[in-house]
């Protein structure tokens, strides 16, 4: 009781109810919010003999119920995924917050090169190379130019513009998965994935993505110059050594569905990853060449300033020009975000091969354990930004997505 509390709650249910005042005055129901806003009045997992005999369940869609009237494994279900949105939410966040932080880097980090390079040019082309305000003019000029050949190397190795594409991306499939098992926990039982792989799957994604976008740039941060370009990982790998299980017209798989995942799966691989993997490595070539040949010209340039100040040397209208053409290339290479660009074919190769494998292990998994088929179908469709029909694309048809 809380008798020395007249206004403190004596108690109330989780998932909302209708708690009394000490005093006995009921109190208006509060709903409750948690990870899911909606949860209060919508779906809980299902028991396991529940997810066992789905196909006996009622009609009706299941709504939450207290604790207590709930067995252990259904509850501890719910707050494991709820654990696991909770935690992609979370690095949803962090990943935003660090992406606008890098993308802010990249900016200041252009300015400050463009800016002291010009400066050190215009020191350049005014040095006469007679007198004290040579040797001041030459050192300003060399300090300038070697500082900017600095920032030049760091913008160059490390390429914030695709670390910033890199947080944006991880940001994005982060807040994607959270939903995902939001919108899962809403769906009735019979049409959605069996809860112990489902649970596995989500648990497997979270993981493929903390692997694929790290948050530290050091030790374990993305290569920005791989030698063998791979579409970004943004989900677990499937296990081709098993067998597909054919469909037996049941759980809405049909024949039909089930070829048309299957020749879905060989175009995306054929055709539509092997188009972005190649999109990105011609972007790798030319992006590796300016950015090595930035902090070159600048490094030269600050070498001829330095020396343009002796006596006889000419050098001064050489080493201006250096820096000019040294911070075109960085302007080219960092302002046009050619690093952001090899980021984003990257990542439009890793959505379409994150798509294969999901299809690749649904159908290594028992039907009855399967997402209805026609949901399932409904939603590569909609993924690939195409109508929900079979077959999802025609014969003549390059490429199987139109989304990008």
């Amino acid at each position: 009781m809380c008798t020395h509390l007249p206004t403190m709650l004596c108690g109330m249910s989780p998932f909302g109810g209708k708690p009394m005042f000490s005093n006995g005055l009921a109190y208006p129901k509060i709903p409750y919010f948690g990870i899911f806003p909606t949860l209060a009045a919508s779906i809980t997992l299902c028991s396991s003999e529940n997810w066992k005999n789905r196909t006996t369940l009622p009609k009706t869609i299941i709504h939450c119920v207290t604790p207590t009237a709930t067995h252990n494994g259904s509850s501890q279900g719910l707050i494991q995924l709820r654990n696991i949105a909770l935690a992609a939410q979370d690095r949803s966040e962090m990943h935003a917050i660090i992406g606008v932080q890098r993308d802010n880097w990249n900016k200041l980090c252009h300015m400050t090169v463009n800016v002291t390079t010009i400066a050190a040019a215009m020191l350049a082309a005014m040095n006469t190379g007679v007198g004290s305000t040579a040797w001041s003019m030459s050192v300003a000029a060399f300090l300038l130019n070697g500082g900017a050949a600095g920032f030049m190397y760091l913008a160059s190795k490390y390429q914030p513009s695709q670390l910033a594409e890199e947080q944006r991306t991880a940001s994005r499939f982060h807040k994607l998965l959270a939903r995902d098992i939001e919108t899962t926990l809403l769906i009735d039982p019979r049409l959605r994935k069996d809860a112990h792989l489902y649970m596995e799957e989500v648990m497997g994604r979270l993981q493929a993505l903390d692997v694929g976008f790290p948050l530290p740039l050091k030790p374990n941060g993305l290569e920005k110059f791989p030698k063998v370009v791979a579409p970004s990982v943004l989900g677990p790998v499937a296990d081709l050594n098993e067998t597909e299980i054919p469909a037996n017209n049941t759980n809405g798989w049909t024949d039909a569905i089930t070829n048309d995942l299957k020749r879905t799966a060989d175009k995306l691989h054929t055709s539509d990853i092997a188009k972005y993997v190649r999109a990105a490595r011609n972007k790798e070539t030319p992006n590796k060449r300016l950015a090595i040949s930035a902090p070159v010209f600048a490094a030269v340039a600050a070498v001829l300033s330095l020396l343009g100040c002796w006596p006889g040397i000419h050098l001064a209208g050489v080493a201006a020009a250096c820096s000019i053409v040294a911070v075109l290339v960085s302007s080219f290479s960092n302002g046009g975000q050619i690093g952001m660009i090899f980021e984003l074919y990257r990542n439009c190769a890793g959505y379409y091969a994150e798509m294969e494998q999901d299809i690749q292990s649904t159908m290594r998994i028992p039907v009855c354990q399967r997402e209805d088929g026609e949901l399932y179908h409904q939603k590569i469709a909609l993924q690939l930004g195409r109508r929900d029909q079979t077959p999802l694309f025609s014969s003549e048809e390059k490429t199987a997505g139109k989304l990008f």
